[in-house]
């Protein structure tokens, strides 16, 4: 659900149909309304504005047979809609039902998130809980909410954290007193909330900012502003701080204005252009930075690029290639160099790289040594790729190499992540290395939104999203393996890449050089 907190919680009858397939004699309907929310003096939120549901949103319900999972699919976005049974029984009545159900733990038990998504200025996903004998729910907010009003001329706002004298996320147990419900902390937990914008928010003329937060009062407080371009303002209590209380269901404001926000602009690092902020051992004494996506071609300008994200990839769009294609999967060494054009198709192995027993390290068959990277540094022989004993010491051989490595998803979107040398987890997330076992063949043994994941890069952490391969002029496998090319050739037909699906990671293996496969380009530290 997306929705500014100015609307969040002024709509006293949101009706909605969550159809379930779960009883035999018909079909379920719950009807849900939502409880509004008051500034402390009393007044609603805007009173009279309407909240609106997203396709996607997702409730879980808690019945007699378990826990359901339901989706809205509205056409547009709108004050009501129909979700679907996504997964799971849950059942008949007495039900439970929290929202969103990303933080559905138990029937009682929800985990509040470190990281909260802020999407052009609204909220997404303030917690709620229900409980009810039949199918109609009543939402009770299960937090408290702090509105940040900023106005700084020239700035614009891509992160905020706010660090209290108490925990403010982690998993709660939720208590109904009455028709007000309650949440008490019993495991995990940081200080620490992180509100990351998905655009950058211009506070020119002002611009309000809202987090949820547990019921307390706070006797510190240091909130820390991040603009787009990296500076950053700090701003903690003093002595005369009397304390922030954050009450259920109600909105506690902080305005910051001009002459109270000064940005410090942010320390210059060494990293290279287009590189991710984290280094990586290859070797005893040899480290690397990864470029910041996988390799593209831009066939209308005959350009190479880094994708934007990590978890990019373009999949079907690499299907029939032409000159003018963008295409991010290439078969072995095909990186323009005599004749060996990216956007080949040819299944005969021998026309790739030298076409024979013979790596391509070093060589113009190498994408980063004979191409400039438009966003890399735009300069040829900058980047390279990996060779096999460098990729066997990555992920077998450095310190806590195999604590390093595990597959995940980034918003639904399933790949490898490779942990830096030097790793500090942030605050309120988890990772779990390794792959999937037989018996949980899934992706998500360790998942991330898009913010989450922004936090995790911040420390230098890297993401190989699992684009899939290119068999002839077919593109297979999209979101199912992830193949990287090395560097290395030991026969005629086959090249080493890095291969990865939900129950294996190879640091090595052979592949038909003429199969197109994802380029993840490296770059040797000084």
């Amino acid at each position: 659900m997306k929705r500014t907190l100015i609307s969040l919680f002024s709509l006293m009858g949101l009706a909605l149909a969550v159809t379930s397939c779960q009883k035999d004699e018909g079909v379920a309907k719950f009807n849900a309304v939502q409880e509004p929310c008051t500034f402390q003096d009393g007044k609603t939120v805007l009173n009279g504005e309407g909240v609106e549901w997203v396709s996607g949103d997702q409730v879980a319900v808690y019945g007699t047979a378990g826990c359901a999972i339901y989706a809205a699919q509205p056409a547009v976005e709108a004050t009501s809609a129909t979700f679907s049974l996504v997964s799971g029984n849950a059942g008949d009545a007495p039900y439970t039902a929290i929202f969103p159900a990303s933080i559905a733990v138990a029937s009682t038990t929800v985990a509040l998130p470190a990281v909260q998504n802020s999407e052009d200025g609204s909220l997404t996903g303030f917690p709620m809980y229900a409980v009810s004998n039949d199918e109609n729910l009543s939402f009770k907010n299960l937090c408290g909410a702090l509105k940040l009003s900023l106005q700084k001329n020239g700035v614009s706002v891509s992160r905020i954290d706010v660090t209290t004298n108490a925990a403010v996320n982690g998993q709660y147990t939720i208590i109904m007193n009455g028709d007000a419900p309650t949440i008490n902390l019993v495991s995990g937990g940081s200080n620490t909330a992180s509100l990351v914008c998905a655009t950058a928010q211009d506070i020119s003329n002002g611009h309000d900012f809202y987090m949820y937060l547990p019921h307390n009062t706070y006797t510190s407080l240091t909130i820390t502003i991040t603009a787009e371009d990296g500076s950053v303002c700090t701003k903690s209590t003093n002595s005369n701080f009397i304390g922030l209380n954050i009450y259920r269901s109600q909105v506690s404001q902080i305005s910051l204005g001009e002459n109270a926000l000064n940005f410090v602009p942010a320390e210059p690092t060494n990293v290279p252009a287009g590189a991710i902020n984290g280094l990586f051992s290859i070797s005893a004494s040899k480290q690397i930075y990864f470029a910041k996506g996988n390799l593209q071609y831009v066939g209308t300008t005959g350009t190479w690029q880094f994708a934007e994200h990590q978890y990019d990839y373009l999949g079907t769009a690499n299907a029939n290639p032409t000159a003018n294609s963008t295409i991010d999967l290439f078969g072995w060494g095909a990186s323009g160099f005599d004749g060996k054009l990216p956007y080949m198709t040819s299944i005969d192995n021998t026309q790739y790289g030298f076409g024979y027993n013979r790596g391509i390290s070093r060589t113009n068959y190498d994408w980063g040594v004979y191409n400039a990277i438009a966003n890399g540094g735009n300069q040829a022989d900058q980047w390279r790729l990996l060779n096999v004993s460098e990729l066997r010491y990555l992920f077998i051989s450095r310190p806590n190499a195999a604590a390093k490595r595990g597959i995940g998803t980034i918003n639904g979107i399933p790949g490898l992540i490779i942990l830096p040398d030097d790793w500090t987890m942030p605050a309120g997330l988890q990772f779990t290395p390794g792959a999937s076992t037989v018996a949980n063949r899934t992706w998500e043994i360790n998942s991330y939104s898009y913010a989450e994941w922004a936090l995790m890069e911040a420390n230098g952490a890297v993401f190989l999203p699992a684009a899939g391969v290119r068999e002839g002029e077919l593109t297979v496998d999209v979101e199912t393996v992830g193949c990287y090319w090395s560097n290395v050739s030991n026969n005629t037909d086959k090249a080493a890449a890095t291969y990865f699906n939900n129950t294996k990671i190879l640091s090595t293996n052979q592949y038909p050089k003429h199969q197109g496969s994802s380029v993840r380009l490296a770059l040797v530290a000084e």
